[in-house]
């Protein structure tokens, strides 16, 4: 199982995604009426899709998952002193927030996508919790920055939450994917073992599954590719 999306809850997805899109410097994947999505390419053939699914009132004011940027300058500085760089806060298309990192403006394009920051109750167990999920490792320099053991993409960070998570969506979640040959049964068994609840939606039949992690972020697992 492997962090496959960064998603965006959209009303308006190109525009939104265009607007990251342009941001990162990433590429078109899918663009139509159910929604938008770009590839962000990473080093050795792997990519983080960012999506833009179609929602109806994605509520920017519930967001609990930040997008962390950096310029290509700053990016090996700020990995290394993640918690000590200066960070600037901006706005993106639909009034979400995300946070750019060292010295670079919002108008040094493309950046790079650093981190996603997640709210947390407790960041220490939630930190073990995205590590056994993802695979990702603590950084030498704290517990709860989590980085792909080869050194692929953004970190995941927990951070203190500074009001506990409402029943209101966040309106921004990852997505894991299950790999061919993993034991459905088993990998579900160990999400809710290791904190995980599973959340019941009105959504309809979809392929997916969703859940909340132990301070009640959603996040969603997806199906094996089917090629």
């Amino acid at each position: 199982m492997y962090w496959e999306n960064l998603v965006f809850d959209a009303d308006s997805p190109r525009r939104q995604g265009k607007h990251w899109e342009e941001l990162l410097g990433s590429e078109t994947l899918t663009d139509n009426e159910g929604g938008f999505e770009t590839r962000l390419a990473l080093a050795g053939e792997q990519f983080l899709d960012i999506c833009f699914p179609t929602v109806p009132d994605p509520q920017p004011e519930s967001q609990r998952v930040f997008p962390v940027l950096a310029s290509a300058e700053d990016y090996e500085k700020t990995t290394v002193d993640y918690q000590g760089a200066t960070r600037g806060e901006h706005a993106d298309a639909a009034a979400r927030t995300y946070f750019v990192l060292g010295q670079a403006s919002e108008s040094s394009r493309p950046l790079a996508l650093l981190a996603v920051e997640i709210l947390s109750s407790d960041p220490e167990r939630d930190a073990i919790f995205w590590a056994k999920l993802t695979g990702f490792q603590p950084a030498e320099h704290s517990s709860t920055v989590l980085k792909h053991p080869a050194g692929l993409g953004p970190m995941i960070v927990l951070v203190p939450e500074k009001h506990p998570k409402t029943s209101a969506k966040s309106s921004v979640h990852l997505d894991l994917r299950l790999e061919a040959g993993d034991d459905v049964e088993q990998i579900l068994a160990m999400v809710l073992d290791t904190g995980a609840t599973k959340l019941p939606h009105a959504w309809g039949e979809v392929p997916w599954q969703v859940f909340l992690d132990p301070s009640g972020n959603e996040f969603c697992i997806l199906p094996a590719p089917s090629h």
